[in-house]
């Protein structure tokens, strides 16, 4: 099993972060515009891509100040299929260190490379985000 893994220094709190992931408004500063998502254990987040068919489908499985976690439970994209994304936030004197991982991918071929690119930048994205509040989405609408 193939995993992306990424991890930053964000100068915020983790109750920012975790407003930033588990949140419509956060996901929707960071990630993508299009996005339907009420937040919580339990909820379907859909981000929706100007590329995609249709949204993706994460289900969330774990919301805390140390830990997030979701589980890729759509038929799209395929190749994220019963993937895991988990979230380790960490106080740091200047903030919260986040480690994040994509775990569970059957092979680092095809589509793996350019999904872990475009975690990296949505990293840079989400640490922006997070340290000043203004929206700046990957993926804006239209």
């Amino acid at each position: 099993m193939a995993r992306i893994v990424f991890e930053l220094e964000v100068e915020a709190p983790a109750e920012r972060i975790v407003e930033a992931l588990d949140t419509e408004d956060g996901i929707a500063g960071w990630w993508t515009a299009d996005v339907d998502f009420a937040g919580g254990v339990g909820s379907i987040m859909k981000p929706g891509f100007p590329i995609a068919p249709v949204p993706f489908e994460l289900s969330v499985d774990e919301v805390g100040l140390g830990r997030l976690a979701w589980t890729s439970v759509g038929e799209f994209p395929p190749h994220w299929a019963g993937t895991r994304v988990i979230w380790t936030l960490t106080p740091t004197a200047a903030g919260t260190l986040v480690h994040f991982s994509h775990d569970g991918w059957a092979s680092d071929e095809g589509p793996f490379a350019s999904s872990a690119l475009t975690w990296g930048r949505l990293m840079d994205t989400l640490k922006t985000y997070a340290e000043t509040g203004v929206a700046a989405p990957l993926f804006p609408k239209g």
